[in-house]
């Protein structure tokens, strides 16, 4: 999947430690975009710029903004990639848990397009993509609290591209979609749910072709979106799952 070049793009990307926002960071450079890179922890790589901070830390925003713009000048794109996953049926989930849930993965999100949004407005051209997940489509036994996150993103990305069309910005906001992609936090579930050996194949084999997305595969999509080459693709919730929600 390819689209206009990214060269020059100034490109904010959370959850950049790791997994999916550590590959965009790489591949976002690789096309000659300039990257700030956000996560909790160190962020590695070809980041132009690196802020350790919390997503759901609004004061962190506030500060980080008006940074990115005197360095940069410019924020052409937003990637919302932060997120957890905590694993257990409802009836036994602590609500602290749930909440963790819907902070980092709901509220992340909000913050980020709250204090970058105004910049794009101004600008009159931006484009934000939300990591969602096809969890946040269908649902799945043990994972209420994360399928309830990503549901909210979903909703939250298409009433924000709304108010994006209504001022006549120019700014897209999309959620992407990924099913179950090759990151550490399928680790991460494996060992929620006691770390048997049999517990990966029994994911992978809940896919339709008996394989995970490759992580490749859901940068590709954030280049296009992120790339003129989406223009008219607004408000959608881009699929990157092949076959899952088919079924």
């Amino acid at each position: 999947m390819a689209g206009p070049s990214l060269s020059g793009r100034t490109v904010i990307v959370t959850g950049a430690a790791s997994g999916i926002g550590a590959a965009s960071i790489q591949a976002l450079a690789e096309e000659g975009a300039t990257t700030i890179g956000i996560d909790r922890a160190a962020v590695n790589g070809p980041a132009s710029l690196t802020i350790e901070m919390s997503v759901t830390d609004e004061a962190a925003w506030s500060d980080t903004v008006p940074r990115v713009l005197d360095r940069f000048g410019t924020i052409d794109g937003l990637v919302n990639c932060a997120g957890i996953i905590r694993m257990a049926p409802v009836t036994d989930m602590e609500l602290d848990l749930f909440r963790q849930s819907m902070q980092v993965n709901v509220e992340g999100p909000f913050l980020a397009m709250k204090h970058v949004l105004p910049v794009m407005y101004g600008q009159g051209r931006g484009s934000v993509v939300n990591l969602s997940s096809t969890a946040g489509i269908a649902g799945s036994p043990g994972a209420a609290a994360y399928c309830a996150s990503k549901a909210a993103v979903r909703l939250l990305s298409k009433s924000v591209a709304l108010e994006a069309l209504a001022n006549g910005s120019g700014v897209r906001v999309n959620s992407l979609h990924p099913a179950m992609t090759e990151t550490p936090m399928v680790q991460d579930i494996v060992a929620q749910l006691g770390g048997s050996a049999d517990t990966l194949d029994q994911m992978r084999a809940l896919q339709p072709s008996g394989r995970f997305i490759p992580v490749s595969a859901v940068v590709d999509a954030i280049l296009f979106l992120l790339s003129d080459g989406s223009t008219f693709i607004n408000g959608t919730d881009f699929l990157v799952d092949n076959g899952f929600t088919a079924q």
